[in-house]
């Protein structure tokens, strides 16, 4: 019995330590916040571990209403998925914008999540955002009329062929398909395009070094080819 006590006591003790510690680190500053540097491994499995379980139980009670993407619709979901998402969201064969790489943490090649992530959970995150990590809550402004058929042409993603996202773009455009950008903000006349931020066919980058290379860009935000230092 007195064994156990004293087991009991230690382990209060490391508790109490570890949460001192802990105190320490945030009230002096000591903990790294600049978005160009890692977090700390085990601060990173804990927030990886409570967006991925959070987002599997909140999209349990997701209603998954899938359109079907007609031609007219897949133009639509085309261009708003260019003008909403492909600053941050590489679109298939596409590199990176200069946003997109200086983002920590960065933001899922969505070819890839369309394989790992159901379309509810798709939806759930395009919906409410994740905090703390320059995801939006596309659900504020958008109805989910106009989400449901970005995520419909989300998990298109990993059938699209090369070239196949910028022609279907360049047909958007051509045809004067875009995003409406009227969600709230009346003194805002302007249409935006985000398509001069477009970035040439590149093997998509997990990780890219601005260290060691450097990224020459033209006006319009194309990337040519890189050099290295």
């Amino acid at each position: 019995m007195r064994a156990w006590w004293l087991a009991v006591k230690v382990l209060i003790a490391a508790l109490l330590l570890a949460m001192a510690g802990g105190v320490v680190v945030i009230y002096t500053g000591a903990y790294p916040v600049g978005a160009d540097e890692e977090h700390w491994p085990l601060t990173h499995q804990l927030l990886e571990t409570a967006r991925e379980r959070s987002v599997m139980r909140a999209a349990r009670k997701v209603d998954v209403r899938l359109p079907r993407l007609d031609e007219d619709a897949l133009l639509s979901a085309v261009a708003g998925f260019e003008d909403m998402c492909a600053g941050c969201h590489a679109p298939p064969g596409l590199s990176p914008t200069a946003l997109a790489r200086g983002l920590n943490p960065p933001a899922p090649y969505l070819a890839i999540a369309a394989r790992e992530r159901t379309a509810a959970e798709l939806y759930w995150v395009t919906r409410h955002g994740i905090r703390m990590t320059g995801m939006p809550a596309w659900g504020v402004t958008h109805s989910d009329d106009e989400l449901w058929p970005l995520i419909a042409l989300i998990l298109r993603f990993p059938e699209l062929g090369e070239g196949e996202y910028e022609g279907l773009l360049a047909t958007a455009r051509a045809a004067g398909v875009g995003h409406d950008h009227d969600h709230g903000h009346d003194d805002h006349d302007q249409e935006i395009d985000h398509a001069q931020d477009h970035r040439p066919r590149h093997e998509h980058e997990d990780k890219p070094a601005p260290d060691q290379e450097h990224d020459h860009e033209n006006e319009d935000g194309h990337r040519h080819d890189k050099h290295a230092h």
